[in-house]
C-alpha cells in the first residue's frame, strides 16, 4: 500500500463515521464543505457527493490528495486512488453511508432521520405551536445512546440531541436554511456539536451546488477494472 492511501485511510473513516419522498427522484449531488473545530484546531474538508436513491454514493475527494470513495447502506465501500491506481476493498458497518444527510432525505427517513430504522422507539410527542413538534425516542439496546430529542418545524428537522442515561447531552445538531429543489428539499447548513469532557469537537457542514435528477458520470463510477488491490493496514494480521 502507498503512502497516500495509508493517510487517507483514517480520514474516511472519521468522515463516514461523522441522500420530499424518495420515489419521486433518483439521483441528487451536492458539495458539501466540512468543517471541524476541536482543540482550538481546525481542519476544512470538502467533498462531493453523487447520491442513487438505491443508497449507493460516490464521493470525490480533491485535497490532499485525489480520491473516490464508493459506499452503499450495507457497509460495502472501495476507496481508489488514481494517483497509483490503488484500490482497497472494505466491508464494515461503520462504513455504511445510511447516516449521510444526502441519503436520508433521499430514502424519505426525514421525520426521524433513520431513529426508527436504528431501534428507536417514540415516546412522546408535543405540539408547541407555530409548526413545531418536539418527539422524544428511547432504545434499550446495548451501545445505544438511550434517548433522542428531535425537534421539526413543519416535518423537516431543525434540531436532534443525544442524551445519555445520565440525562447529560452528548451531542446535538442544528439544520438550518433549508434549500428547495424540485420534489427535495434538504437543509444548507448542519451544525454539530459533540461534548467529550471538557472539550468539544464543533462540525459546520455547508451544503452547496445542490442538483436533483442530473446526468452526470460521477453517479456511475467505477473502480478501473486493472486497478491494484490494497490491504488494509489497521486489519489483524
Amino acid at each position: 500500500m502507498t503512502n497516500c492511501l495509508r493517510h487517507i485511510l483514517p480520514a474516511v473513516l472519521l468522515i463516514i463515521l461523522a441522500c420530499g419522498t424518495a420515489d419521486a427522484q433518483k439521483r441528487v449531488s451536492a458539495v458539501a464543505t466540512v468543517q471541524s473545530v476541536s482543540a482550538g484546531k481546525k481542519t476544512t474538508v470538502t467533498k462531493h457527493l453523487y447520491c442513487n436513491s438505491s443508497g449507493r454514493m460516490v464521493t470525490v475527494f480533491n485535497s490532499p490528495y485525489k480520491y473516490y470513495l464508493i459506499t452503499n447502506p450495507k457497509g460495502e465501500a472501495q476507496i481508489y486512488l488514481p494517483e497509483t491506481n490503488e484500490v482497497l476493498n472494505e466491508v464494515r458497518d461503520y462504513l455504511s453511508n445510511k447516516d449521510e444527510l444526502i441519503y436520508l432525505f433521499l430514502s424519505g427517513r426525514v421525520e426521524d432521520l433513520g431513529l426508527v430504522y436504528y431501534g428507536y422507539k417514540i415516546v412522546s410527542s408535543e405540539n408547541e405551536g407555530d409548526g413545531i413538534v418536539r418527539k422524544t425516542y428511547r432504545s434499550n439496546e446495548t451501545g445505544r445512546i438511550p434517548t433522542v430529542t428531535l425537534v421539526t418545524r413543519n416535518f423537516l428537522p431543525i434540531y436532534v440531541a443525544y442524551i445519555d442515561a445520565g440525562g447529560k447531552v452528548v451531542s446535538k445538531t442544528y439544520f438550518t436554511q433549508y434549500v428547495s429543489q424540485p420534489r427535495f428539499t434538504m437543509p444548507g447548513h448542519v451544525t454539530a456539536i459533540d461534548y467529550n469532557g471538557k472539550d468539544s469537537v464543533i462540525t459546520r457542514t455547508t451544503y452547496s451546488d445542490i442538483k436533483v435528477d442530473v446526468n452526470d458520470p460521477l453517479f456511475d463510477f467505477q473502480v478501473p477494472a486493472d486497478a491494484r488491490v490494497a490491504t488494509d493496514p489497521t486489519s489483524p494480521k
